[in-house]
């Protein structure tokens, strides 16, 4: 009886012990594949970007979605880094250089994505929302609709789906050596979508930051 005993116990903390290393393993398996996400809020400094019928500009509507995009992918837990987090930019004025400096960002932070957050204009009559991604790359391709599905459920303007980078080249997506997409959240010329893009803006960047995170986690 008492060998029998002696027995169970020595089986228990067997088990005990391959169960705190295996959850030790899980946790430390768990941090060393958090994603780093870059967060780049197009244009800022010497560059407005697009002008809306009120004088507003392109590049602050996108700084504001950008810094709420990152804010809800920190609580998800996603290591968030931004291409910049205010108006001023310390690159150069030159528009190659500039977007070079951005790729050189994603690069320096060592990203495995970079989101890059635009605003669409036109002289014609045009609203909705659309990605630019690269169709070879089945990552971003997944990802940009995950986010576009997103974005359908708070239905505020028109989903003009996936753009082909390879077609339609981006600086920041062809250039770049880590995964990239650009998104155009609205049109600022359309009056509906400039409505929406600068009074729920919360909403459009939690979709962003939910598209971003079933993408990543399935």
């Amino acid at each position: 009886m008492k060998k029998l005993l002696m027995t169970l116990l020595l089986t228990f903390c067997i088990g005990c012990t391959y169960t705190l290393l295996n959850e030790k393993d899980t946790m430390v398996s768990a941090k060393s594949t958090k994603e780093t996400i870059m967060i780049d809020a197009g244009h800022g400094g010497y560059d407005v970007g697009a002008v809306s019928n009120y004088g507003d500009y392109e590049k602050d509507i996108n700084l504001d979605i950008a810094l709420l995009v990152g804010k809800q992918l920190k609580s998800y837990g996603f290591e968030v880094v931004y291409t910049r987090t205010g108006d001023s930019v310390s690159w150069s004025n030159n528009n190659t250089e500039d977007l070079q400096t951005r790729c050189d960002l994603a690069n320096k932070k060592n990203a495995d994505l970079f989101v890059s957050i635009h605003l669409n204009s036109s002289e014609y009559e045009a609203n909705g929302y659309e990605i630019y991604c690269d169709f070879n790359n089945k990552n971003t391709v997944k990802l940009s609709n995950s986010i576009l599905k997103q974005l359908d459920q708070l239905d505020y303007s028109t989903n003009r789906g996936l753009l082909d980078t390879n077609e339609t080249p981006l600086y920041v997506v062809a250039n770049n050596e880590v995964d990239a997409i650009l998104i155009e959240a609205g049109f600022i010329s359309d009056d509906s979508d400039l409505y929406y893009l600068k009074n729920h803006t919360k909403n459009i960047a939690t979709a962003i930051a939910k598209g971003i995170k079933k993408s990543l986690n399935d």
